[in-house]
């Protein structure tokens, strides 16, 4: 898929500091209070199978999804406005801003995510949080947020992979932010479980949808 990042990314910053958006001083947008989403979801289900929540009143949308089906939203932003709407929310934006990766790539990433839910904000969508960063010099970006906001958090999954890693940034980002409560799609694993129950973090867990369709499917065929 052809995709302009740059172009994009130009485009948004023009758009945002055009309709009052400030950036920081870490050149990330100040997404406004009162974007932020204040009520719990009832369901959290990935754009691609928006159509089969139960409530759309209830339900957001999130965006952990690979980056070929986020640059396709990326090419489409002005269109998914209005179906959008319908729902209670959406997730922040879910480029990824891989370890690996090289830092300015990282923030990069993450910048683009962030101008995109400063955009939808702005067009009424309610925003809960992403938050996810890439390493340590991406921490800041979690600065675009208000203080105490909720967080959706796409994984903190099963793999064996890393843990202390994980962890340590888990905390870092936890000290930084101070959430009022986490969202959980998907996995999580004991080790983080067993520390934001120490800690007196306040989360819950949303269970992915491929996972919910196959026990569903196991209901319905006797398995």
């Amino acid at each position: 898929m052809e995709i302009n990042l740059f172009e994009i990314a130009n485009k948004l910053h023009q758009h945002l500091l055009l309709n009052g958006i400030n950036f920081n001083e870490y050149g990330y947008p100040v997404i406004p209070k009162e974007m932020i989403l204040k009520t719990e979801p009832s369901e959290i289900i990935p754009f691609v199978h928006k159509n089969q929540c139960k409530d759309k009143s209830k339900t957001v949308v999130c965006f952990f999804e690979d980056d070929i089906e986020l640059y396709r939203r990326l090419n489409k932003l002005e269109e998914d406005i209005e179906i959008l709407k319908e729902f209670q929310g959406v997730t922040g934006f879910d480029l990824s801003p891989r370890l690996g990766w090289d830092k300015d790539t990282q923030k990069f990433n993450i910048l683009i995510n962030l101008m995109v839910n400063a955009y939808r904000g702005l067009n009424g969508i309610k925003l809960l949080p992403n938050f996810r960063i890439g390493n340590e010099s991406t921490l800041h970006s979690l600065s675009s947020y208000p203080p105490n906001s909720n967080y959706a958090v796409g994984s903190l999954g099963c793999s064996k992979n890393h843990i202390e890693t994980n962890l340590f940034y888990l905390k870092m980002k936890l000290f930084y932010a101070r959430p009022n409560k986490l969202f959980i799609y998907g996995n999580l694993r004991k080790e983080y479980e067993a520390y934001l129950k120490d800690y007196g973090i306040e989360f819950k867990l949303f269970t992915d949808f491929r996972t919910a369709s196959y026990k569903k499917w196991r209901l319905e065929n006797g398995r």
